[in-house]
């Protein structure tokens, strides 16, 4: 038989760790000393305690090693990649934690923006037709964009060269956002997509110079004090980003997007 020390030794383990296995009911040893409480073992349970460290190193965690005691091959493989599955999902999560922290510190750094004072500008009315997306949906807005790239080319007659992404509140208090074009008043609409008629309005049009990640905060700074610094007061409709070709990719730090919010 073996001394809790040499099986402790066998896997590398301290004895605190096979007597705490033992207190828990999850290895014990195979015979305790009356007179001086020592644990020994037996050589079958080396192979058996190196089941338990193995599921360990894995991640499982003690419950549900106990609960996988006993059990054959096939149960122990469904349970291996039930936690497989489980560990990609906590890494998804991380990789969208991390991303949602990037794109603070880079909102952060854009919020530095010197004050603007905007140009006041009329336009008339105008129609634009593409992808919708609403909070409750699917995705992101980023994720819309790369399905409308990939199908802005089945809108007919559309405007070249520039595009549109359109915040427009609707009737129930929600929104939605459009990654669109311009398009003449009569044409088609291709399957999925939206035609929104944007009304003659008064505009304060401001610069956003940066990624688009910066978007974000740009808009709170036009909200919360550049409008107001500047004596005006947003209405209720829609505003808009409007990009053309000083807009060179939504990372890049000289892209130029040009915001468009509705004023009385």
């Amino acid at each position: 038989m073996l001394t809790i020390g040499q099986l402790a030794r066998c896997h590398g383990l301290s004895t605190k760790t096979l007597r705490h296995y033992d207190s828990i009911g999850l290895f014990s040893p195979a015979l305790t000393g009356r007179d001086n409480g020592y644990r020994y073992y037996l050589p079958a349970q080396v192979a058996e305690l190196g089941r338990i460290v193995m599921l360990r190193e894995l991640g499982l965690s003690l419950d549900d090693i106990a609960r996988l005691r006993g059990a054959d091959e096939e149960t122990l493989r469904q349970a291996l990649r039930e936690h497989a599955a489980r560990l990609q999902g906590e890494i998804e999560e991380r990789r969208q934690r991390i991303a949602r922290i990037e794109r603070h510190l880079t909102q952060t750094e854009w919020s530095q923006t010197i004050m603007q004072t905007p140009d006041i500008v009329n336009l008339p009315a105008f129609r634009v037709v593409g992808l919708a997306w609403s909070p409750q949906d699917e995705g992101d807005i980023p994720a819309l964009w790369q399905r409308f790239l990939q199908r802005e080319h089945e809108i007919a007659d559309a405007r070249p060269g520039s595009s549109y992404g359109l915040c427009q509140p609707l009737p129930d208090g929600g929104w939605r956002y459009l990654a669109a074009l311009q398009s003449p008043p009569d044409a088609p609409v291709p399957d999925g997509m939206t035609a929104v008629e944007v009304p003659a309005q008064r505009y304060a049009r401001f610069r956003h110079v940066g990624p688009v990640s910066g978007l974000p905060a740009t808009f709170q700074a036009i909200h919360g004090s550049w409008l107001p610094a500047a004596g005006l007061e947003a209405a209720e409709g829609i505003e808009f980003e409007y990009m053309d070709e000083r807009f060179l990719a939504p990372d890049h730090p000289d892209s130029l997007t040009e915001l468009y919010i509705p004023i009385r």
